[in-house]
């Protein structure tokens, strides 16, 4: 049974990232609050430059520790050896089959994935941290995998990666580790079209901590200059001209280049073109 976790913490800065993270740059009560030039030499030296999120639950590889860092030691349902679970859960939100992920997850979550009906709904097997909770603040930044959506309460069931425990929690307490392309940086043109891992978020700055493997760095960014990939599920934020949309859940459908936006399906019959700017994990 899954143990419940509520609320909202106030204000914001930096959270999520990876179980247990202790040794966290400026961790503290839970919350992990960085800059990019933290985030950037935590990085290299706890993973050497490569990326953080490609062995997720499945041994970390070659990477190796860094104090304080809890990583899991290969546990069965979740994938291994290196592989990277995020091109599972792309698979899976585009109605594939779960790849990497294994069979912990069980053939029943491929058939409700690609029978899915509910834009608005993380999908089970989706990589997240814990972020923003009151009453079970230690947890906050601790690493998940999603299950199960519960209609009845509005809430995911998260298990944990280092432990048997599983936390109901809401929507806005997790953050998803998805891949991302970045886009219409003007200060740093080299940047436009690498590819990288959301680390966190910063609703006080309204920027993301971006990982990038291949330049071995942490960027922050703000959404406009973050365009995520067909099939996350993701929500409005900081729409003006319709403000009854904010905080609505739905998934990408694609994105339009000319303009920077996407078409974001909100129902079965209702689909949006919003800038890339109003959407936000």
């Amino acid at each position: 049974r899954a143990a419940e976790a509520g609320g909202d913490a106030p204000g914001g800065g930096m959270h999520g990232g990876f179980g247990g993270m202790g040794g966290f740059p400026g961790g503290g009560g839970g919350a992990h609050h960085m800059s990019p030039e933290e985030a950037q030499q935590f990085f290299s030296h706890a993973f050497g430059g490569g990326d953080p999120f490609g062995g997720m639950f499945g041994g970390m590889g070659g990477m190796g520790g860094g104090p304080g860092i809890r990583f899991s030691s290969g546990r069965g349902g979740f994938g291994g050896g290196g592989g990277d679970p995020f091109a599972s859960f792309l698979s899976q939100s585009m109605g594939g089959g779960m790849g990497g992920m294994g069979g912990g997850m069980g053939g029943g979550s491929m058939r409700q994935s690609s029978q899915r009906k509910e834009y608005n709904v993380i999908q089970p097997g989706t990589i997240v941290s814990l972020k923003d909770l009151v009453s079970k603040a230690e947890l906050n930044g601790d690493r998940g995998v999603v299950k199960k959506y519960i209609h009845q309460s509005s809430r995911y069931v998260v298990e944990l990666e280092d432990s048997e425990e599983s936390l109901s929690v809401k929507p806005e307490n997790i953050l998803q580790h998805v891949h991302v392309t970045l886009h219409d940086i003007q200060s740093q043109p080299e940047l436009n079209g690498k590819t990288g891992t959301v680390i966190t978020w910063s609703p006080a700055k309204g920027r993301y901590n971006i990982y990038v493997a291949s330049l071995k760095k942490v960027v922050s960014l703000k959404p406009g200059n973050v365009v995520l990939e067909t099939g996350v599920v993701a929500r409005t934020y900081g729409l003006e001209s319709r403000p009854e949309l904010n905080g609505k859940w739905g998934t990408i459908k694609d994105w339009i280049k000319d303009g920077n936006k996407y078409n974001f399906q909100l129902s079965p019959s209702q689909i949006i073109r919003v800038k890339v700017e109003n959407i936000i994990l």
